[in-house]
């Protein structure tokens, strides 16, 4: 749901174009895309703090650098770059020849005052969108006094020099995504990009894009038209041709989509958002208890197994309690993570009885099917859920996430980089960019700090073990598995362009005629 985090997906960008009638020879002038949800209002990259709105603002922003497959860096707005042997120093030479929609060049001190503007706005989130990086910059305390921040440096147009109080091993992961972009604004305070498209909104149901007239590459389309459509109706609206492409589908049901005689194909693409029953432990809330989170999240487990997950749902993930994904470095030994997990079990009547009492608030949106599951399967065991729960709009779940914490549990997508495991501090650090104050825990966050500084590789993992030990004892979440990004199409329409990508590049460019 939320970003980048993230960032993790596999979406329109992986596909290419054909006719519009099947065997015709004419291009499609506009591409049909289906989205689950809507993106919120404010679509400039200081604000973005959803998934949605990171997946549509890429194709309009560039930042520095994307991340491509296997989570290599690769240059974007940056042409190159060099870094300190220490890792404070990050030397950026921007591509001058790219311009804003406006035709604005593209210069450094662009990038310095979008960061620094961005600084300036009340967040959508709990922290700003750009506060996971730009705390480390040097002068960052000064900031709400000079408006400045000194660690940024323009010595001219192509020289982005950006300094860190001290090391920051994964700095240009951080940099990537459309909330670090570049970005003017017009007369009307619109912001612009130097992206192939302009965002033209229209309402909260369909977007539309048109071709940026100072784009230097070349633009498969005309124009791209977004329109929100229900999960519940996401097959449908491929197979009468309603869109040509369903992104974010993995809340959809698409009963023939594996079966190589249907029209419509899917792809799954890699595992890079987190599910999870998200548990509000602010002071005087329920979960405030650590031996109630401590319960819950074994019961979840000793619950549940891959064998009794719904059908739609084990193409998507397996059920995992542990932070990092199964190649990642942070990984510990299985059973040393299930035997934490079975440190809950001795308050596990306690919980129960404590529920009766005050049955628990369950949230979720987009599509309640895994919720629905789970929370069926602890009410067997004798857990009370309140009446007010079920499934609300985004922008209700993000809310209450962010400003109002009125739930006990959300579940919820937590999005994050899949590469380095500081992308986990996106969620569960101090100034992480999609943090939530419902789960904030004192040892996760002081370690994942320290963990940015590491930079011997022999270190990495190790240290990050330790994350995992102190996510599983304090429990800021039960972590319930890894969300494959699925995207569905329809084969005589589009077609993938490569077989593996990385879901933090997600542009129309990208996509080519059939």
């Amino acid at each position: 749901m939320f970003k980048q985090l993230a960032l993790l997906f596999f979406i329109f960008t992986t596909v290419g174009v054909g006719c519009t009638p099947q065997g015709s020879s004419k291009k499609m002038i506009t591409l049909k895309v289906g989205f689950p949800e809507y993106w919120g209002k404010n679509m400039s990259p200081s604000l973005q703090h959803t998934i949605y709105a990171d997946a549509l603002m890429g194709n309009q922003f560039e930042a520095l650098v994307s991340i491509g497959p296997s989570g290599s860096i690769k240059p974007l707005a940056a042409k190159s770059w060099t870094v300190s042997d220490d890792k404070t120093t990050y030397t950026f030479k921007i591509d001058t020849s790219r311009k804003f929609s406006d035709g604005t060049p593209l210069t450094a001190k662009i990038f310095k005052d979008s960061w620094e503007y961005g600084l300036t706005l009340p967040p959508k989130s709990a922290n700003s969108s750009l506060q996971d990086v730009l705390y480390r910059v040097v002068g960052f305390e000064e900031f709400a006094k000079t408006k400045s921040l000194r660690g940024l440096r323009t010595p001219n147009d192509e020289t982005f020099i950006v300094e860190f109080k001290d090391s920051f091993r994964a700095a240009l992961t951080n940099l990537a995504g459309s909330r670090m972009a570049a970005f003017v604004r017009n007369e009307e305070k619109k912001s612009l990009g130097t992206g192939p498209y302009v965002i033209n909104e229209s309402d909260n149901r369909r977007l539309k894009f048109t071709i940026n007239p100072h784009w230097s590459g070349e633009a498969d389309f005309k124009s791209v038209q977004v329109e929100v459509i229900d999960p519940s109706e996401a097959e449908q609206s491929l197979e009468s041709g309603r869109v040509d492409v369903y992104t974010l589908a993995e809340h959809a049901k698409f009963a023939n989509c594996l079966d190589e005689k249907s029209n419509v194909g899917c792809f799954s693409g890699n595992e890079s958002r987190h599910i999870a029953m998200v548990l509000n432990s602010k002071p005087s809330r329920f979960f405030e208890i650590l031996e109630h989170r401590l319960a819950l999240q074994a019961l979840f487990y000793e619950v549940f197994s891959d064998a009794n997950m719904p059908k739609n749902i084990k193409i998507r993930t397996v059920l995992d309690p542990q932070i990092f994904l199964p190649l990642q470095a942070g990984r510990i030994d299985e059973e040393v993570a299930k035997e934490a997990v079975r440190k809950g079990k001795p308050y596990i009547d306690a919980f129960i009885k404590a529920t009766k009492e005050r049955p628990l608030k369950i949230i979720t949106a987009t599509n309640d099917t895994m919720m629905k599951w789970a929370k069926n399967k602890l009410s067997e065991k004798g857990v009370q859920f309140s009446d007010k729960s079920g499934l609300v709009p985004m922008k209700d779940l993000a809310k209450t996430y962010y400003k109002t914490f009125d739930t006990d549990i959300s579940w919820m997508t937590l999005s994050v980089a899949s590469g380095d495991p500081d992308g986990i501090y996106h969620v569960l650090g101090a100034n992480g960019s999609i943090a939530s104050p419902m789960m904030f825990k004192k040892l996760s966050s002081k370690f994942l700090e320290e963990g940015r500084k590491v930079l011997e590789l022999e270190e990495i993992d190790p240290f990050y073990q330790k994350v995992t030990a102190a996510a599983l004892a304090e429990v800021p979440f039960v972590h319930v598995g890894y969300l494959k990004t699925l995207m569905a199409y329809r084969k005589d329409r589009v077609k993938l362009k490569q077989a593996y990508k990385q879901r933090e590049d997600y542009r129309f460019s990208e996509i080519s005629p059939l």
